[in-house]
């Protein structure tokens, strides 16, 4: 699983490769983080206002966008995706 991020304005946007025919279980891990970012190291899935998803191919596609008095850390974000969705 390879995970890359980008900056997008006040956002991110995320694209996780290596998920063939576990991209549904991998958006649902992504939920669950922002729903719980209590279980999360960095807590980072807190600033998340919204999130568009697409699975594309074998990817996961994300756009994140922060909350209006926060912003998004491109580090935090990867540490907790790689927290929920176990990978190194």
């Amino acid at each position: 699983m390879e995970i890359r991020i980008e900056n997008r304005g006040a956002g991110l946007s995320v694209r996780i490769d290596g998920v063939a025919g576990r991209e549904r279980a991998v958006i649902d891990a992504i939920r669950r983080c922002r729903q719980t970012a209590w279980a999360c190291p960095s807590g980072e899935c807190l600033n998340i206002e919204s999130i568009a998803e697409r699975a594309e191919g074998g990817s996961v596609v994300l756009t994140l966008a922060a909350r209006p008095d926060a912003g998004l850390d491109a580090a935090g974000i990867e540490q907790c995706l790689r927290y929920m969705l176990n990978a190194s």
